[in-house]
């Protein structure tokens, strides 16, 4: 009987690039715990090893990400799983691994929810025509509002996704700017080793220091990311606790139309820690 596969996938290629494959097919590559474990471990190591110059972010199958898993959730919610939910860090939150090496997300598939986040935490991002990206969270009351959303997309499309819930194809995504180029699926990482040997051709130290500029200085207009994700989470706090963010998890889960409560938020009440707006 063959040895199960690694949930997260690391391989070498030369010259100097890193793939990091998630490897939950049978889930679309959603982020359990034991995953989001996995795969920080696997941007640490890329991190650390000086060999590696540039790294691609893909999934197995047709999926590149659906996000978190709200079956797992769900399990927390009842106490049927204990324990922290997640790692010392949101797991597209690249910024604050301070990485300051070009990461390619190759989108196989689906990136929705945090998995579309995840894509636009990503330095360039290339896509297979069968893609499609949206914010599904809403649809379950869970906030989509991630930081990536604010700084990489337009305010109406930021608006559009995070309140919606809708997708757009990979047509749409490259005509919005989301993806730099759509491959045909049997060269998609092919071509993302192309390009990551195009940048890295160039030398270690303008890629480093180019890709630590561009997130230093243009990417952190919104109190910086680290700010930005501190308020994300506070909000997340605050949402966890209603009884909305249950039911949708529920409903996702027993694939069915959630009942939401109508619970009415008056904007003057923040979580705590969340700055009263100006």
């Amino acid at each position: 009987m063959a040895e199960p596969q690694p949930i997260c996938l690391y391989e070498k290629r030369d010259p100097h690039i890193a793939i990091i494959r998630l490897n939950r097919p049978e889930k679309k590559n959603s982020i359990s715990r034991d995953l989001y474990w996995a795969l920080d471990e696997a941007w640490h190591k890329a991190k650390d090893d000086d060999d590696v110059w540039s790294i691609i972010l893909t999934g197995t199958a047709d999926a590149f990400c659906v996000g978190g898993d709200l079956k797992e959730n769900l399990a927390f919610a009842k106490g049927e799983m204990t324990g922290p939910r997640s790692g010392p860090r949101q797991y597209s939150n690249l910024r604050a691994l301070q990485m300051h090496k070009p990461i390619i997300a190759a989108i196989n598939g689906y990136a929705v929810g945090g998995g579309f986040n995840l894509a636009l935490a990503c330095n360039i991002r290339y896509c297979v025509p069968a893609a499609k990206f949206g914010c599904s969270e809403v649809r379950w009351s869970h906030m989509a509002a991630w930081p990536s959303y604010v700084c990489q997309l337009p305010t109406g499309w930021a608006y559009w996704f995070a309140l919606t819930g809708q997708m757009v194809d990979a047509d749409t995504a490259f005509r919005l700017g989301l993806v730099q180029k759509i491959c045909e699926p049997d060269k998609l990482i092919d071509d993302c080793v192309e390009l990551c040997t195009t940048i890295n051709r160039n030398g270690r130290l303008i890629a480093a220091h180019t890709t630590e500029y561009i997130e230093d200085k243009l990417l952190y207009e919104i109190q910086g990311w680290e700010k930005a994700f501190d308020v994300h989470r506070e909000f997340y706090a605050h949402l966890r606790q209603s009884k909305d963010y249950d039911e949708g998890s529920a409903a996702f889960s027993e694939r069915r139309k959630p009942e939401f409560s109508q619970e009415y938020y008056d904007g003057k009440t923040k979580p705590p820690g969340v700055p009263e707006a100006k």
